[in-house]
């Protein structure tokens, strides 16, 4: 069987992001270019102290981005993420942002190419400096999700960063990232990425597993999850520790190897005089899609 090529659509415009609302949902941004990007906020990140941003990785788009039959199903991961927050949390503020801001690599092929992470991470750091600037921020990415955070750490705004099922980060190590945040990694026991071809030659592959001593990444506890996709499984030890760390309850955290625990500092306590950001231009949704 011949494997189809990369594709080769002209690059997407930067996301412009704006609060709207739109059929009772809370967009920060909205684009029909190409196969589409939506960035959805769950709960209310103008008055939340913790925001956790969630970048799923290949074969997401407009078209499938409210089927919650899907497997990565990211929107579906996002409620189940704030809902674990507010379990343990309960009184607290926080929010979820669905980045499905770019242009999703398709299959195999083109999630060993670098190219996708490599123009979807700007806007990805824009993100997190238009996000209120007194909010505790954590990405958390999966799959190739954990590239485009791993290319976005160097000027992006961010506490923590979560890396789930990850083929590589671009780098060698949180050095080589240029990131001085908490970096955590999960991979589950029968995750099938172990077995993706490591290193980078050009523009193919994402270089080392996060996973690897020397890296500077803490290995965070699954619990007994099935495969890729099943990092956000409902009560799962998985989806507890991304709720514990987005909420900043580091002590709280179950590490695979709790000996490598190091001091880690709390979050900063809210500023609240700092103001949400000013509105800015934004694609109006259209109505391709429905909820």
């Amino acid at each position: 069987m011949i494997t189809a090529g990369p594709r080769t659509a002209p690059p997407l415009a930067p996301l412009h992001y704006e609060e709207q609302e739109w059929n009772g949902l809370r967009l920060l941004a909205y684009d029909e270019t190409g196969d589409g990007r939506i960035v959805e906020a769950l709960g209310d990140p103008a008055t939340a102290d913790h925001i956790i941003v969630l970048v799923p990785g290949n074969d997401n788009y407009l078209g499938n981005y409210f089927d919650p039959s899907r497997p990565t199903r990211p929107r579906v991961n996002g409620a189940t993420l704030l809902r674990t927050m507010g379990e343990i949390a309960r009184g607290e503020s926080f929010a979820v942002v669905v980045w499905m801001g770019y242009d999703t690599p398709r299959g195999f092929f083109e999630g060993a190419m670098r190219g996708p992470a490599r123009q979807a991470a700007p806007d990805l750091v824009r993100l997190t400096h238009y996000l209120p600037g007194n909010a505790h921020i954590t990405l958390v990415g999966h799959s190739y999700g954990t590239v485009v955070c791993g290319l976005a750490l160097a000027e992006g705004r961010v506490d923590d960063c979560i890396a789930l099922g990850s083929p590589g980060m671009g780098g060698s190590s949180t050095a080589d990232l240029r990131y001085s945040g908490n970096l955590w990694v999960a991979q589950g026991r029968e995750d099938w990425i172990r077995y993706f071809p490591r290193g980078r030659a050009g523009d193919l592959g994402h270089g080392p597993t996060p996973l690897r001593p020397g890296f500077g990444g803490l290995r965070i506890e699954t619990g007994d999850i099935p495969g890729h996709c099943a990092y956000y499984t409902e009560g799962s030890e998985s989806v507890r520790n991304m709720a514990r760390i987005a909420l900043g309850r580091y002590e709280e955290v179950t590490l695979v190897d709790p000996v490598a625990r190091t001091p880690l500092p709390r979050p900063v306590a809210p500023n609240r005089s700092v103001a949400w950001p000013a509105p800015r231009t934004a694609a109006v949704p259209g109505e391709r899609v429905a909820p």
